[in-house]
């Protein structure tokens, strides 16, 4: 900054110059002709270049007092920079501190809390404040009803004390915040658009068309669980809390994105994508790999036809994942290429084992996701494949969702503590139906064996 001011500085007084030189050449023409007095000419020109001047040297007092501040304020950072010097020799940095509660740490969450709740502890107090304000800054959980109480992140990471397929979909899709308040969330849509068309002869009526709109309503689904342990479990035991409190969280994630996939609106389930009313369909009815690619390739054109856009995700089932790429031509060359490999005729492409997306397909990602039902089909023998777009399908969950935790003062009276993990969210694939197409048909029977 200190060297921009001074360049412009520099620049205002070359103008000075030349408006100096201009004053200077009209006094000299007057003198050199013995004249005291100037024409009615010269007059306005140096009247004209007379102000200018003066406007380049307030500009130029206005430069240099700048100039003087950000000097000034150079020199004192200079000087407290030696003062913390001689005040701090060392040149100490702290590059990671660990957390708070740890699976090898000393103090256990769930102990602190009950101590910290009815115990007035107020060093487990310390510790659960601490532990929160690390944990906002890892994940976005919050509370439940325990005055800013966050479970540490290791407790979700160290243990897994059931399977569980988590929310793969759901991460997928579009994420918006939910409104702080109301049940139902309101989205108006367009129904009936103007009109636009050419103007038969000049002076004529132009069209006129009125826009209408219809409202989709989106309910607020919460979804949540519980686990009431003794107090002695947690005072005597080994990590019981830790495991329970995972468990919780996995089911969490794991109901919610099921009911976002097959909810059917009912019982304060989601109305899941495959359920949205005027979602387009297509069907799968072949039974080789070949026939399921041409079944996708349709309901990417389907999308494209009718919502005017490009699908861009494309969400299946492991098993069916796994059979589109045990899959080949008649010279037993893979359809889908996996990462590492050469195939000259694929029609999509794999990565290794463990990521997100898995591959893609015409293109466009493939995610896999273990909630997609299997049960599905006359024979209850099938699965689905769903082509949309990410920014159709939205998912709306409150901030402090989905991890939260409330100890239970009545349940504390028996020495219990109630654990629960709870969340509030809306899920909606109904903004533009046409942008998803959903696969069907006996196709999904094929499976590998």
């Amino acid at each position: 900054m200190l060297d921009q001011i001074r360049t412009l500085i520099a620049a205002a007084l070359d103008e000075r110059d030349a408006s100096q030189a201009a004053v200077e050449a009209i006094l000299a023409v007057a003198e050199t002709e013995g004249r005291s007095d100037l024409s009615a000419d010269e007059t306005e020109k140096f009247d004209a270049a007379r102000a200018e001047l003066r406007e380049i040297d307030d500009k130029i007092s206005a430069l240099q007092a700048r100039e003087i501040d950000l000097v000034d304020l150079a020199t004192r950072s200079e000087k407290a920079a030696e003062a913390r010097k001689e005040v701090l020799p060392m040149n100490i940095k702290v590059v990671s501190e660990e957390k708070t509660y740890r699976a090898d740490s000393e103090h256990d969450f769930l102990a602190d809390a009950v101590a910290a709740k009815f115990g007035n502890d107020h060093a487990a107090a310390d510790r659960l404040a601490r532990a929160r304000d690390e944990a906002l800054l890892d994940y976005r959980s919050t509370t439940g009803n325990f005055g800013g109480l966050v479970v540490p992140q290791y407790l979700t990471e160290q243990y897994a004390a059931t399977l569980a397929s988590g929310r793969p979909f759901l991460e997928a899709v579009t994420q918006v915040a939910l409104p702080a308040q109301g049940m139902n969330m309101v989205l108006p849509r367009g129904a009936t658009s103007t009109g636009v068309a050419a103007q038969s002869t000049e002076g004529t009526a132009v069209t006129n068309q009125t826009m209408t709109e219809s409202d989709l309503t989106i309910p607020v689904r919460t979804f949540a669980g519980q686990q009431v342990v003794s107090r002695q479990s947690i005072d005597r035991g080994t990590n019981i809390g830790s495991i329970l409190l995972a468990d919780l969280y996995q089911q969490y994630a794991t109901k919610v994105n099921v009911s976002a996939i097959n909810g059917d609106g009912t019982a304060g389930s989601h109305f899941g994508i495959l359920n949205t009313t005027s979602v387009q369909t297509a069907a799968w009815t072949g039974t080789t790999g070949a026939s399921m690619v041409a079944a996708i390739h349709n309901a990417i054109g389907k999308i494209n036809t009718s919502r005017f856009a490009a699908a861009d995700l494309i969400v299946m089932h492991p098993r069916r994942w796994a059979y589109l790429c045990a899959q080949s031509d008649s010279s037993l060359r893979p359809l889908v290429a996996i990462e590492g490999y050469n195939a000259f005729n694929a029609v999509g492409a794999g990565v290794a084992a463990g990521y997100a997306p898995v591959g893609s397909v015409a293109g466009i990602p493939v995610v896999t996701d273990a909630g997609i039902p299997i049960t599905l089909g006359a024979s209850t023998d099938e699965d689905r494949i769903v082509v949309t777009r990410r920014a159709d399908v939205l998912f709306m969950e409150d901030g402090s969702a989905p991890v939260g935790l409330t100890l239970n003062e009545v349940a504390a009276a028996s020495l219990n503590v109630t654990m629960v993990v709870y969340g509030y969210s809306a899920f909606t694939a109904g903004r533009y139906p046409v942008g998803t197409c959903i696969l069907s048909g006996t196709g999904f029977k094929n499976i590998l064996t």
